[in-house]
């Protein structure tokens, strides 16, 4: 499995049965395989999370799908600007929170395969997506996050958490190979609430820190304070546009 970072909240991974695509925001995608299906994944439809020009993937890889927060509108300027016809529109799909998908997978060369796809209402905009690839989980955040601020009264920071911790619960003890979830600098010392609350969660074996805007900084000393503490969940960080690793799974 490879992972490569395409910039703000985007991110490639590459498996063996399917390419999967995560918010693309602009950067340029990694050089994939043509033979195999690409899944294109939209938590939401803020411009750090969603830019039409992935409609545009087509041209290149026919053999794709995409997979879209239903609070996404393709107004008719976008279809036309973006060239997306009627033939096209049946690539995409739009899904609401709460759904248990299995989607079919067919190679160029004939073989069949299929990814399950559960999609999770997050505290805030759209939805977190949770696949199950070949038995490995892949779960992507959008703006899954605990959206608290140090100059939060109590009350405000109670309620945040508690509707966080709420919708959290769907991932309680669940097995996860691979998770995408927001470090967020611009919290202060609450920077880190969200993912250190996912990896008490869930068991997660990697993490890739994402929202962590041009601190990079934020994302390395977050990973070599938990290599000092021997925590379990390795953490990956992709911290310029291109940046790419792969992990044995």
């Amino acid at each position: 499995m490879k992972i490569t970072y395409t910039g703000q909240n985007g991110y490639v991974v590459e498996t063996k049965i399917a390419n999967i695509v995560f918010d693309f925001c602009g950067g340029v995608l990694p050089a994939m395989s043509q033979n195999l299906p690409l899944l294109v994944f939209v938590s939401h439809g803020q411009a750090d999370h969603f830019d039409p020009v992935i409609f545009s993937f087509v041209s290149e890889y026919p053999n794709v799908q995409f997979f879209l927060s239903h609070d996404i509108l393709l107004t008719e300027d976008v279809q036309k600007q973006y060239g997306i016809t009627r033939s096209m529109m049946k690539k995409i799909s739009f899904l609401p929170e709460g759904v248990r998908r299995v989607i079919p997978l067919k190679a160029e060369n004939g073989e069949n395969d299929y990814i399950i796809l559960e999609t999770i209402k997050t505290c805030k905009e759209g939805i977190a997506w949770l696949l199950n690839i070949a038995g490995k989980r892949i779960y992507y955040a959008g703006d899954m996050n605990w959206w608290v601020w140090e100059s939060d009264s109590r009350q405000v920071f109670n309620q945040r958490t508690a509707r966080f911790k709420h919708y959290m619960e769907t991932l309680y003890d669940r097995e996860i190979f691979l998770a995408f979830a927001d470090l967020i600098p611009e919290q202060g010392k609450y920077s880190r609430l969200g993912i250190e609350y996912l990896l008490n969660t869930a068991y997660v074996a990697n993490v890739v820190p994402m929202g962590f805007g041009n601190d990079a900084q934020a994302v390395l000393a977050y990973r070599q304070e938990r290599d000092v503490k021997n925590q379990q969940t390795e953490v990956i960080a992709l911290t310029r546009s291109g940046d790419a690793m792969a992990i044995e799974d």
